[in-house]
């Protein structure tokens, strides 16, 4: 909310000139590939196969 706010009163130029707030977007995007990741391996080499 800080980083919203600080953009925002700096009229939004300020901080994205930086650079620096891009790392919690590589951050979340690398946990969210990971957990697609691991409902794949679930999904294909988890028991419950048998069935279908």
């Amino acid at each position: 909310m800080n980083i919203l706010l600080t953009a925002l009163s700096g009229g939004g130029t300020s901080a994205v000139s930086d650079g620096t707030y891009w790392a919690p977007y590589y951050i979340g995007g690398g946990i969210l590939l990971l957990l697609l990741a691991m409902v794949w391996a679930v999904m294909s080499f988890g028991k419950g196969r048998e069935h279908s």
